[in-house]
């Protein structure tokens, strides 16, 4: 016998439980499907299971993944408000900032010039090989075509000058 024959037959509303039993596993596959969240999911379900408790009607069970996609419908639209709402706080934020601050100017060009002070530092193979790669865009298996090495060695070379960079960035900030 079926549970919506049982349900029929005996005409009563079915435990709270007994609904519990019979959606929750279907709805959590439904939200995990859609969601790929655990957590989501459980959050879903659960509110999908309240909203069709709170109902008194007989033929509940029709209704029961209707609930379920308003549910994700909401979920969408309240994602898309919260999105709008950081764009608009950042564009905000970033409007009060002056690109042309002075501070800001001199931060920079004093970062730029300890940076090429510490380039300046490496062995003259090494920053040639930074240079090709950092600024210039070329991929390390060319360069190391260019400067007859394997690409592992030029890799190496660029995490030196990294490195180096980082020391140098480090010591400036103490």
């Amino acid at each position: 016998m079926r549970y919506s024959d049982l349900h029929v037959m005996n005409n009563t509303e079915p435990s709270p439980e007994a609904l519990i039993r019979r959606w929750e596993p279907a709805l959590k596959a439904f939200f995990l499907r859609r969601l790929r969240n655990h957590a989501e999911a459980e959050d879903l379900t659960q509110e999908t299971l309240i909203r069709l408790l709170e109902q008194h009607e007989v033929r509940r069970d029709s209704y029961v993944f209707q609930i379920a996609q308003n549910l994700l419908i909401d979920r969408q639209r309240h994602g898309a408000v919260r999105e709008r709402y950081k764009e608009t706080i950042s564009a905000q934020q970033d409007r009060h900032r002056d690109p042309l601050n002075a501070h800001v100017i001199l931060e920079g060009q004093q970062q730029l010039a300890m940076a090429m002070k510490a380039l300046e530092t490496l062995p003259e193979r090494t920053r040639h090989i930074f240079i090709l790669y950092r600024f210039e865009k070329i991929s390390q298996v060319d360069i190391a075509l260019a400067c007859g090495i394997s690409p592992s060695a030029v890799k190496q070379q660029v995490a030196k000058a990294m490195a180096a960079l980082a020391r140098a960035l480090q010591e400036e900030h103490l």
